[in-house]
């Protein structure tokens, strides 16, 4: 069985962060005991190089709290000496220094920085002083020669400056900005209320364009969040820290646990998982006669959000491969 075609492999290196931001995915805080060392990470490159996803991206908690983040960078790097792969960077900012970006020339293709409001909002979510590092680590990575991504998490509360963030971002030359709507996943459970509407934030983004540009000098805009027909699951591979891979960042119940990579190549979870393979082809239209899972059917909409709500639906059972919930034996998830 061939693996799959994936468009990003996401590649958290640790749980470790020097922020707690309210809404975080992973909750992520302190590494996990049992993460994978740089030997075992070396092991891993040439089995994503097989697999040829567009992307890889090393990703956290922080991934600049690992001391050994430029030689894992270089290792897929000298893995893929045809560069079919992009080498991405994430981060809050507080660890990007001059030598790091030096460090990162050559060896990155993008550099990622988050960055949700202006001071104000920004620190309220994320800790005091964030805005001011990230501000400073798109400066440096500018001045080393890259054109940094800003990756914004809009919430209901931040919705209402997004447009005057955006604009001050492009005001200074950053127009590389990738949207994200929150999900009440990780921390963010507690906070179901801060889910935005996409088509506010879809107006938010023309209304900056259009304030700050000519019409007919339009630079690219961020992806629309209508350009995708579903969410995305099945076009990912989650790789967490102590080596578990899931579908995605949001399904990594454990019944969408797929492998470990101490147990077993990537390239074997990839062709030999049907999981991965029924996401891959799954048809969302199937879900449309479900009163529970029908929202499945609009653009955007994030299967593992509908999931944590409909867990014992049993048109799950149908559509996909999952082990049962019962039968799992304990684990400790990430």
């Amino acid at each position: 069985m061939e693996a799959p075609q994936f468009e990003s492999v996401f590649l958290h290196v640790t749980k470790a962060c020097n922020l707690s931001c309210s809404y975080c995915y992973f909750s992520a805080s302190k590494p996990l005991p049992d993460e994978m060392t740089t030997a075992e990470f070396s092991q891993l490159w040439p089995d994503v190089v097989a697999l040829t996803p567009k992307k890889l991206i090393f990703t956290g908690g922080e991934p600049l709290l690992r001391p050994d983040l430029i030689e894992l960078v270089s290792g897929l790097a000298a893995a893929d000496p045809e560069h079919r792969i992009l080498r991405c960077v994430n981060s809050n900012g507080h660890g990007v220094t001059k030598q790091l970006a030096r460090d990162l020339v050559g060896l990155a293709d993008e550099v990622r920085v988050s960055l949700d409001g202006l001071p104000g909002l920004n620190d309220a979510v994320r800790g005091p002083g964030n805005f001011d590092a990230a501000l400073r680590a798109l400066e440096i990575y500018h001045s080393a020669g890259f054109v940094p991504k800003v990756l914004v998490t809009v919430t209901a509360m931040s919705l209402p400056g997004l447009e005057e963030l955006l604009c001050f971002l492009i005001q200074r030359g950053i127009t590389r900005i990738n949207l994200n709507a929150f999900r009440p996943i990780g921390r963010g459970q507690r906070h179901v209320d801060w889910q935005p509407d996409p088509a506010k934030i879809r107006d938010a983004v023309r209304r900056a364009w259009r304030s700050c540009y000519p019409a007919s000098n339009w630079p690219p805009l961020s992806p629309d969040l209508d350009s995708q027909s579903h969410c995305g699951v099945g076009r990912f591979i989650n790789i967490m820290s102590n080596g578990d891979v899931f579908p995605c960042h949001v399904l990594t119940n454990p019944e969408f646990r797929c492998g470990n990579l101490r147990q077993q190549r990537l390239v074997d979870i990839c062709r030999s998982q049907g999981l991965l393979a029924a996401l891959a082809t799954l048809d969302f239209s199937t879900f449309a006669d479900d009163k529970g899972l029908s929202s499945l059917t609009n653009a955007g909409t994030c299967l593992g959000s509908v999931y944590a709500r409909t867990k014992t639906s049993p048109s799950w059972g149908r559509a996909l491969p999952l082990v049962p919930v019962e039968s799992l034996s304990e684990r400790r998830m990430p």
